[in-house]
């Protein structure tokens, strides 16, 4: 219903819809990394030790990957790091490094987020609007699929003993949306269950016939430790749709989401609405402004 009231207001003339929040452009433009949540009060959430570390690393790590090069063996994107080292041990060493910088955004990262952050069941961003698994679990559309990009270790087949590192897709399911709180800015994340796409067997398989991809939602990674990584940045995930295979329980097939709720695509797919409207004091105009202080 949110988002069918978005795009109906596309077509208000702009004398008649002062009342609609300046905010909403963000997440009708793919292009900022701006974006707002649907649920506007959100909850506060208490974050358990084991989420706030794991929230800390990857955001410190994805904003600022030039400050682990001393700790990672190459500065990409990575799921599964090959290091004897746990990722938290570069924390004290970087706070070390900026006692002096009161004030610098470094800092305040590597100072952390307050334990206190705020939880939503939906966000809108990246020309998509996301949802949490458990707030669609009675509806009839699906926004809780994610996938991302990133490098990790493999076995080549069940035969090969050695790793071997190579660029992967990951598939996922937001289970929470959380805005952490850093004092002076803020950081939107998902909580996500990731598929085990490295079991070829039972966790994603590739059709050789039809190159569609398939995944076991019962079939994801864990996240008990600290050097788990079941976070990501709301600004590098793309949205996919699951369709249920039904020769096999559990699995389904991927579908990449198109972006919805960008002007460009509604141009180019629906012209005729568009030209009609012309004859009405013209097209509501971009929706003006964006949420300030919050990174996603």
């Amino acid at each position: 219903m949110d988002e069918a009231m978005k795009y109906c207001m596309e077509y208000i003339p702009s004398s008649k819809r002062e009342i609609h929040k300046q905010e909403e452009k963000a997440a009708l433009d793919d292009k900022t990394e701006c974006g707002y949540p649907i649920d506007k009060k959100g909850k506060d959430y208490l974050l358990p030790s084991l989420q706030y570390q794991q929230a800390r690393k990857w955001v410190l790590s994805k904003k600022y990957e030039t400050y682990l090069q001393s700790f990672k063996s190459r500065g990409k994107s990575r799921r599964v790091i090959a290091s004897s080292e746990k990722e938290m041990e570069y924390i004290p060493w970087l706070r070390k490094q900026l006692e002096k910088e009161k004030e610098s955004k470094f800092k305040m990262l590597a100072d952390g987020p307050s334990f206190i952050a705020k939880s939503y069941n939906s966000y809108a961003i990246n020309g998509y609007v996301f949802c949490t698994y458990d707030s669609k679990a009675n509806s009839t559309t699906q926004n809780s699929g994610v996938s991302m990009k990133a490098f990790t270790n493999f076995r080549a087949s069940a035969k090969d003993k050695n790793l071997v590192e190579d660029e992967a897709t990951y598939y996922g399911i937001i289970r929470q949306i959380f805005v952490l709180d850093y004092h002076k800015f803020k950081q939107v994340v998902f909580l996500c269950d990731w598929v085990r796409i490295e079991d070829k067997r039972n966790g994603c398989v590739v059709d050789p016939d039809t190159n569609l991809v398939y995944v076991n939602l019962r079939r994801c990674q864990r996240n008990t430790n600290e050097d788990d990584e079941p976070f990501i940045l709301a600004s590098e995930a793309p949205q996919v749709f699951y369709c249920k295979d039904l020769s096999r329980d559990n699995w389904h097939v991927i579908l990449h989401a198109p972006k919805r709720l960008n002007h460009d695509v509604d141009v180019y797919e629906d012209p005729l609405v568009f030209e009609a409207m012309e004859n009405s004091d013209g097209l509501a105009s971009a929706l003006m402004g964006d949420i300030e202080g919050v990174e996603v």
